[in-house]
């Protein structure tokens, strides 16, 4: 069985401070089933993930042999359903985040996580240019993870905070940006705006002053400054959510540009 231990959540070292492990060959039959039930699981999952769903993962994980092989294989499972759909991944970050805990000696849950997130973000520039939508899929998750999960003493992975600036970086630096890679960045940026200014202000406002001269002169579409635009105006508030009013106000002028 595995240990699910509440409040140990320190990070190791490397470039996201991850302890890695050394993964176990050994496997069973009972194994293999435990794992494939809760690939079942996983993969049936939509965007509102029920109680009832919730209770049965974390029984079946808590239920699974104890071995260091499955703990990754679970990791793997979560992170392959959230890089297929960036939809799911803010769900699959509050799936990780009551997942966290679970532990095989010394070997957790969290950390087998946040070495795949490491994995895509070392070779962002490779996966960038085969899919972008790939890309924007693993940025979407490492975002999420970011303003979901929290250590024992309910601080951010502060070893993400220089990634995600990368990351956004990135995007904005490359004239070819996309309108889809812009409404990332415009989503992502209202969810953990707050949380990345607040551990780091001079990256945030180095990404601010790039995203004003996107809106100004830097040949952004109309539709890609209107997100901005919208973006910048949730900067101005404080993080604070756009009224409703607003919010339509951006999306109706986002839809009439998309039909001129």
């Amino acid at each position: 069985m595995f240990n699910v231990k509440h409040n140990n959540h320190s990070i190791g070292h490397n470039p996201f401070n991850i302890n890695f492990f050394k993964v176990s060959s050994n496997g069973s039959s009972t194994n293999s089933q435990s794992l494939t039930e809760i690939e079942d699981l996983i993969s049936n999952l939509n965007l509102d993930i029920t109680d009832m769903e919730l209770e049965t993962l974390l029984e079946l994980a808590q239920n699974s042999p104890s071995d260091d092989a499955s703990i990754k294989k679970m990791a793997e499972i979560v992170y392959t359903k959230c890089v297929k759909d960036r939809e799911f991944s803010k769900t699959g970050a509050f799936i990780c985040d009551k997942l966290a805990a679970v532990e095989n000696n010394g070997t957790k849950f969290r950390s087998s996580l946040l070495s795949l997130v490491q994995m895509d973000y070392k070779e962002k520039d490779r996966l960038r240019a085969e899919s972008v939508s790939k890309f924007l899929n693993s940025f979407s998750l490492m975002c999420q993870i970011f303003g979901t999960m929290r250590t024992a003493g309910g601080e951010v992975f502060k070893p993400l905070v220089g990634p995600v600036f990368e990351c956004f970086q990135l995007i904005l630096d490359d004239k070819r940006c996309n309108t889809d890679e812009y409404e990332c960045v415009c989503e992502q940026l209202q969810c953990i705006g707050r949380d990345l200014e607040q551990n780091d202000r001079e990256k945030m406002d180095q990404l601010m002053e790039k995203i004003r001269t996107k809106i100004i002169r830097d040949g952004a579409s109309p539709q890609a400054r209107c997100s901005l635009l919208e973006l910048m105006e949730c900067y101005c508030r404080g993080w604070k959510a756009l009224s409703n009013d607003v919010t339509r106000f951006y999306y109706d002028t986002s839809m009439d540009i998309l039909t001129d």
